[in-house]
């Protein structure tokens, strides 16, 4: 079932989902930024793809960069092994030197 699905079923629940997001995600003893690098390296322990995308662009939309990405990235492969980094083609659109980083390119 997707995301889009659910929220269409119950909007209620998804919309609760997004304002505990808001509230986590919002400025505090740690920057938005940071929480948004946390959530790279969680989502690289989680395998999961969407969830990198999303992350790795809104930190990227708050001034992180690909070192910064990659330090993430290393933590996750630190806590997990290699697994954490190598499953994903997006770790390598993340860390490519020729690909822009910017959520106005997502695809």
């Amino acid at each position: 079932m997707s995301l889009a699905l659910i929220a269409k079923q119950q909007p209620q629940a998804i919309n609760k989902l997004y304002k505990l997001k808001q509230e986590v995600f919002k400025e505090g003893a740690l920057t938005a930024k940071e929480k948004e690098l946390i959530a790279v390296s969680v989502s690289c322990i989680l395998k999961c793809d969407t969830c990198l995308e999303t992350h790795a662009l809104a930190a990227v939309d708050l001034g992180a960069t690909r070192d910064e990405l990659r330090e993430a990235m290393l933590v996750a492969m630190y806590l997990t092994g290699p697994s954490a980094v190598i499953w994903s083609p997006m770790v390598d659109k993340i860390l490519s030197e020729e690909e822009p980083l910017s959520s106005q390119n997502r695809t």
